[in-house]
C-alpha cells in the first residue's frame, strides 16, 4: 500500500487536528503499512521524517510573550501590512492556487498512492482520496471562527464530499450530520473514533509532584479545564457554574484553566483576569504536553461542558488518567462516553453547579465515576483508530 497525507498540522502548538495527525502517522508506520510519503506545502517528505521535524520543533517551541515589543516605523507599518493580508480571504485562496500548482506538477508520479486528508479539506490529487471531517462547528457557529477560516471551509467542503471516494468522522453524531445535512452516501462515511496517549494515566500524589509545584497545584484539589479558550467551549458557563460554589468549596478547590486564547474571546479574557484577582482562578496558558498528563491526574474533577465538539479528546485524556468527568448531553462526547461521565444540558449554569458542588462533596461518587471512565477509556486507543483506518483505505485501495 502507499499513502500519502497532508502534514501541514504538524506545528507546535498542536491542535487537536495536529495530535490527530502526529498519532495517527505514528501508528501507521507501527503497522508497517508500506510506503508513507507527506506533504506539507509544496514539500514531499517521509513520514519518518515528517514526524521527527514535528518533535525537534516543539521541543524548541517556546509560549510567545503576553506581552509583544511595540514596533515604530517601518516594522510596525510590514506587521500591520502582514495582518490585513493573513485576514483577506484572497490571500489564502492565493497561496492555496499556487501550492496546488506546484504539488500538482508532480501528481503523476504518486497517481497510485491513497490520499488521506486529515484536516477537512482535499488538496488535488489524481488518485484515490480520503478526508477526515472533524466537525462542522464552522457552519453551527461561525461567530467563534475567525471569517477567513469559515469562508474557506464553506466554499471549499461541497467540492470535497463529492470528490472523496470515502470519508472519516470521529463521532456517528458527525456522520449523521454529513448525510443527513449533505446527502453523502451512508457507505461513503466511516465513524473512526479517537485515542489517547498511554501517558495519559491515573498517578500518585508523588508522581505528579514536580510538575504541579511548577503551577502550585496541590493534588486532588482543583477542578480542571483543558482547552481553547472561547465561548463555543462553555468556559464561560463553567467559570460562572464554579463562581456559584460555596466559597469554601472554591478555596478548597480552585477552577484551573489550561489552554491558549481561542477566537472572539476579549470579553471572557476580561473575565478571567478580573476573577483571577478576586476569586482565585487560575490561568495557565499554554501547558507543555510532557506536563498535561500530570495536570490531568491530578485534578479533582474534569470539567468540559462544550457546546459542540467532533469527539471531545480532552475528555478521553481525563478518562484515562481517572479523574471524573463532567461533560455535555447531546454531543459526541456524551456518545462515546456512554455512561461514564455525568452529563450536563448546554449552557445550564445551574445544573453544572450543582454537579460540580455534588461531585466536589462525594469522594465515594468520584471515586466509582473515575473507575467508571478508566474502565470505558480502555476501549479507546490510536493503534485501533489506526487499524479502522487502515480499512478505509484498503476499502478503496
Amino acid at each position: 500500500m502507499k499513502l500519502l497525507l497532508n502534514t501541514e498540522s504538524l506545528v507546535p502548538p498542536l491542535t487537536g487536528i495536529g495530535n490527530y495527525t502526529f498519532n495517527l502517522l505514528e501508528q501507521l508506520l507501527a503497522q508497517e503499512v508500506g510506503v508513507i510519503e507527506c506533504f506539507h506545502g509544496a514539500r514531499f517528505s517521509s513520514a519518518e521524517s515528517a514526524l521527527a521535524q514535528c518533535l525537534a520543533a516543539t521541543s524548541l517551541y517556546v509560549k510567545p510573550a503576553a506581552e509583544q515589543v511595540k514596533l515604530t516605523g517601518r516594522q510596525a507599518l510590514e506587521a500591520h501590512v502582514r495582518s490585513i493580508l493573513k485576514r483577506w480571504t484572497f490571500t489564502y485562496h492565493a497561496r492555496e492556487a499556487l501550492l496546488n500548482a506546484r504539488r500538482y506538477s508532480r501528481a503523476g508520479e504518486r497517481r497510485q498512492y491513497i490520499y488521506h486528508e486529515p484536516n477537512f479539506i482535499l488538496k488535488p490529487h489524481v488518485g484515490p482520496c480520503v478526508a477526515t471531517i472533524h466537525d462542522l462547528s464552522f457552519l453551527h457557529f461561525p461567530q467563534f471562527h475567525p471569517r477567513k477560516r469559515v469562508e474557506w471551509l464553506t466554499s471549499k467542503l461541497p467540492q470535497t464530499l463529492k470528490r472523496a471516494d470515502m470519508l472519516i468522522t470521529d463521532s456517528d453524531v458527525i456522520r449523521d450530520e454529513l448525510v443527513g445535512d449533505f446527502g453523502v452516501s451512508c457507505d461513503r462515511v466511516k465513524t473512526v473514533y479517537l485515542g489517547a496517549s498511554q501517558a495519559y494515566r491515573p498517578q500518585t500524589s508523588d508522581e505528579t509532584c514536580v510538575a504541579l509545584q511548577r503551577y502550585g497545584l496541590q493534588h486532588g484539589r482543583y477542578v480542571l479545564f483543558v482547552g481553547t479558550l472561547e465561548p463555543r467551549k462553555g468556559v464561560g458557563s463553567l467559570i460562572e457554574a464554579w463562581c456559584r460554589l460555596p466559597r469554601a468549596v472554591r478555596e478548597e478547590y480552585p477552577l484551573v484553566l489550561a489552554g491558549a486564547p481561542g477566537w472572539h474571546n476579549q470579553d471572557l479574557g476580561d473575565r478571567i483576569k478580573a476573577l483571577e484577582l478576586s476569586h482565585g482562578l487560575r490561568q495557565l496558558s499554554f501547558v507543555p504536553g510532557a506536563d498535561l498528563p500530570a495536570l490531568y491526574a491530578g485534578a479533582s474533577v474534569f470539567a468540559y461542558p462544550s457546546l459542540y465538539e467532533g469527539f471531545g479528546l480532552p475528555v478521553l485524556e481525563a478518562m484515562q488518567c481517572g479523574v471524573p468527568v463532567i461533560c455535555t448531553a447531546g454531543t459526541s462526547m456524551a456518545e462515546f462516553t456512554q455512561g461514564s461521565a455525568w452529563l450536563v444540558e448546554a449552557g445550564n449554569i445551574e445544573q453544572l453547579s450543582a454537579q460540580l458542588n455534588d461531585l466536589l462533596g462525594d469522594p465515594a461518587g468520584r471515586s466509582a465515576l473515575a473507575d467508571a471512565g478508566l474502565k470505558r477509556a480502555a476501549e479507546f486507543s490510536w493503534g485501533r483508530c489506526a487499524e479502522e483506518t487502515l480499512g478505509v483505505y484498503r476499502e478503496i485501495g
